[in-house]
């Protein structure tokens, strides 16, 4: 059996802690014995009870601030104790603390996750991942953007990375009643319905959606968009909607189950200006939506011009008003796009995934024990 080490800051929501949350119960527990390290309190907006592992099996520990000193200890006392395999870690705070006490503890196979883009990272985080990388048997990316651009700034060899494109990450659960979705968010039954999901932050391009969407508005006034989705612009991005006075057909509800949401979507919006490929995107092409995109990131591996979907420029208000405004007004199109789509994601699946991450690691592990 070999025992596997997951572990993360905390379980926000999120698309690595959503990757990590599915990870879990699909591991091939005839393998593998799978437990899971947290390494701060969780918040409010957290995906900690969709975790289900046997007692003993989550550590939740409570580092106040990486100089945390006595959770240092307990932390390195914990990895000697149970005697991992393999350790694997998800984003910086994992990949920082989690990595170096696996070295202290004597694990002997380390992984780490990439899951973004980092231009603005700082230069002692990259000093430090450059270090700590020489330890890491293999540094797992979202995307081959991530994998290119992470090699570039951080000075690893690229053979280091592996890309492994995560899935679409669907709950098997019935979605909510569309009909009663519809009624509580105030959307009539006609009306067309423009959604995207994604954290409110900067590069995930909200505000040219809504730059879009009153031009959008101008000629078909019915037409609702919905931005789900949380962090630190909601309250400008809201200001801008209702300085455009758009409030009444421009929705921020805040957090919302992607899963729920999609059957309302006529269209689905990736407005990005710099990004690897969301999962909400995937999710959206499973679920047999028109898409349209930004050309940025990996998303032109998936969303080919006018086949499965509509790319165009980033920051490029316009140009996203003038191809929603076509899929809105032809059924057709919107209805070949999505089954496009839908083909286009059919191999992508966690099986799959599951089954590439499991042969990493016992090959890895291989070789380790060759060595």
């Amino acid at each position: 059996m070999i025992k596997i080490l997951f572990t993360i800051g905390r379980l926000s929501v999120g698309g690595a802690e959503k990757l990590l949350v599915h990870q879990l119960p699909a591991i091939d527990r005839s393998v593998f014995d799978p437990h899971l390290l947290t390494l701060f309190p969780e918040t409010k907006e957290s995906l900690r009870d969709k975790i289900k592992l046997p007692a003993g099996h989550w550590q939740k520990e409570n580092f106040y601030s990486l100089f945390d000193l006595p959770a240092w200890v307990r932390l390195v006392r914990y990895l000697r104790k149970e005697k991992f395999d393999v350790a694997v870690t998800s984003l910086f705070s994992a990949n920082l603390i989690v990595r170096i006490a696996s070295i202290i503890a004597g694990i002997p196979t380390i992984i780490a996750y990439e899951h973004n883009l980092y231009p603005d990272k700082h230069a002692w985080q990259i000093w430090i991942d450059r270090q700590l990388s020489k330890w890491t048997h293999t540094i797992i990316t979202d995307a081959e953007t991530v994998r290119i651009f992470t090699s570039k700034q951080e000075g690893i060899p690229i053979e280091k990375f592996l890309t492994m494109y995560i899935p679409p990450l669907l709950d098997a659960k019935a979605p909510q009643d569309p009909a009663m979705l519809r009624k509580e968010l105030g959307i009539p039954e006609s009306s067309k319905i423009i959604l995207t999901v994604s954290r409110l932050v900067p590069e995930k391009g909200h505000l040219y959606l809504i730059d879009a969407a009153k031009k959008v508005l101008q000629e078909m006034p019915s037409a609702y968009f919905i931005l789900v989705g949380w962090g630190p612009l909601e309250s400008n991005l809201k200001e801008q909607v209702k300085k455009l006075g758009i409030e009444r057909n421009v929705l921020l509800p805040g957090r919302m189950d992607i899963q729920d949401m999609l059957p309302l979507a006529d269209i689905y919006a990736e407005p990005a200006t710099n990004v690897d490929i969301g999962i909400a995107l995937m999710e959206a092409m499973r679920g047999e939506k028109a898409i349209i995109a930004t050309e940025v990131g990996e998303m032109p591996v998936f969303i080919h011009n006018d086949k499965n979907g509509f790319l165009v420029k980033p920051a490029d208000s316009s140009a996203l008003a003038e191809k929603i405004l076509l899929l809105l007004k032809n059924e057709n199109i919107r209805a070949r796009f999505g089954k496009a789509a839908g083909e286009t994601i059919r191999n992508y699946s966690l099986f799959e995934y599951m089954k590439n991450f499991e042969n990493l690691i016992k090959k890895t592990l291989n070789r380790a024990n060759a060595d």
